[in-house]
């Protein structure tokens, strides 16, 4: 059975390449910047403790058509091996190696779990959008885990359940249907969706279809799928947990955040959960998220994982993340950065401000503590402060943190 499911997905994607190749990698770069799983974009998510070698081996695990390029590309320092299933996503990676000279860059067919036939292990491994397309994704992550070294960190994307509800229920009727992912079955898909109504969870918040079907492979790679599974946050960290490793964050809080969503008492009352059973609430609450985005390491790192429940928080050192700003006056100063559901917005005090002015991404919090600002408060206070504050301007995704271990 599994074989016959792998197969069918083979197919697919020699059919109808997914995502869509793009036609120059160092022009996407410079466009868009690096991927959200790039080492050099997330290098404080995937190791606050900091960046355990510079020549990273990095697995881009179902690279698709341009992934395991970008990633090539945008880290001449490191080797990456892009594997996959799909001769033709393959030969897409191929172009863009030769175009761009990438001798860093080895390319394979290979499934992902057979991925110990590469008899080598990889400081960062990324896997986004391809376990949930396997017959067993729990095989899929055990497979990875075993090629995972003890200090490395995995960037892993799974659908999400709540925001996907409309496409399983499109999903549901084209198989009544008898659709499948071939030429008949996409021109049925295609004419269906023009009886989706307004109301349909399958409309964006914006009033349209999801721009993933405008064009063909995008059809068919959301409604005529051969395999697709999604998942909630509990069961993200069962699958995490059931494969031997540890849940070290999602790419951007904001997604999960219950500031954004809540306030007074419902806030205080979700805010006194523990954090897993906070992400569950607002995930189900505003149904927004069809995918998560998240990082996971092995046991021996969670001493690494960002907590502010003991002073160990101290030591840590502040990022402010790409895109964040302030606005507004001194009478009301509001924090703002994009996030891919619109602008997250949080309400900051002077005194928060102030630290953030501080935040230079080398003093830790208890330096930037020591500044003459924050000395008129008594030591209790400042503490108190800077555990409050950071730790609300890091489940809001606005600030990040890297760790000190002296």
């Amino acid at each position: 059975m599994e074989d016959t499911v792998t197969e069918a997905v083979r197919k697919q994607y020699e059919a109808y390449s997914y995502p869509p190749p793009i036609e120059d990698a160092e022009k996407f770069l410079k466009q868009w910047g690096p991927l959200t799983c790039d080492p050099r974009f997330a290098g404080v998510q995937l190791w606050p403790e900091g960046r355990p070698r510079q020549d990273l081996r990095i697995l881009c695990a179902g690279c698709g058509s341009s992934q395991a390029p970008l990633i090539a590309l945008n880290n001449p320092d490191c080797s990456v091996v892009g594997i996959d299933l799909s001769e033709a996503s393959l030969a897409h990676s191929n172009r863009h190696r030769d175009r761009h000279g990438l001798s860093n860059l080895e390319l394979r067919q290979v499934s992902l779990l057979d991925v110990a036939r590469l008899n080598r292990s990889f400081d960062l491994i990324i896997s986004t959008g391809v376990l949930h397309h396997l017959p067993d994704p729990d095989a899929g992550l055990r497979a990875l885990a075993d090629v995972l070294d003890l200090e490395g960190s995995m960037a892993i994307m799974l659908y999400g359940t709540a925001g996907r509800a409309g496409v399983y229920l499109l999903q549901d009727t084209l198989r009544r249907l008898g659709a499948g992912p071939d030429a008949g079955g996409l021109r049925m898909a295609r004419e269906l969706l023009k009886f989706v109504p307004p109301n349909h969870p399958l409309i964006s918040t914006t009033g349209k279809l999801p721009n993933d079907l405008a064009d063909d492979a995008g059809v068919v790679d959301m409604l005529l799928h051969p395999q697709d599974r999604a998942y909630s946050v509990p069961e993200v960290m069962t699958f995490v947990e059931t494969a031997g490793l540890v849940f070290f964050g999602w790419n951007d809080n904001a997604l999960y955040c219950a500031d954004r969503f809540l306030s007074g008492e419902m806030l205080d009352r979700v805010l006194a959960l523990p954090a897993a059973e906070q992400w569950a609430v607002i995930d189900n609450l505003a149904v927004l998220n069809d995918r998560h985005d998240f990082f996971v390491r092995k046991p021996q790192s969670a001493r690494f994982l960002t907590r502010f429940d003991t002073d160990d928080y101290l030591s840590y050192v502040p990022f402010i993340r790409a895109g964040t700003r302030l606005a507004g006056d001194a009478n009301a100063l509001m924090l703002t950065r994009p996030s891919p559901q619109g602008e997250m917005r949080i309400p900051i005090s002077r005194a928060e401000a102030l630290l953030l002015e501080q935040a230079d991404g080398n003093r830790s919090i208890s330096e930037i503590l020591s500044h003459a600002v924050f000395a008129r408060l008594e030591p209790a206070q400042r503490t108190n402060f800077a555990r409050d504050a950071c730790e609300r301007l890091w489940r809001s995704g606005h600030v990040l943190f890297g760790r000190r271990n002296s």
